[in-house]
C-alpha cells in the first residue's frame, strides 16, 4: 500500500477581534470572533435564501 504527501493546508479562518458586543440596543451579547456582522443571532436581519427549482409557467400553475 503505498500513501501521497497531504496537499497544502487550507487557510485559517478569518478572526474579526475578541470582546465584541452586539450593536443592537441593551443587547448584551458577545460576539464570536469568527461573526462577522456587528450583530448578534437575534438581531441579525433575516435572509431567505434562494433556491433553484422548477418555475411554473405564467396563469396556468403548471411546469
Amino acid at each position: 500500500m503505498q500513501g501521497t504527501r497531504p496537499g497544502k493546508l487550507p487557510p485559517p479562518s478569518r478572526s474579526h477581534g475578541e470582546g465584541r458586543v452586539c450593536a443592537a440596543e441593551g443587547c448584551r451579547t458577545e460576539l464570536s470572533r469568527y461573526n462577522p456582522s456587528i450583530h448578534c443571532w437575534q438581531h441579525a436581519d433575516v435572509i431567505f435564501p434562494t433556491y433553484r427549482g422548477k418555475r411554473l409557467s405564467p396563469g396556468t400553475g403548471k411546469a
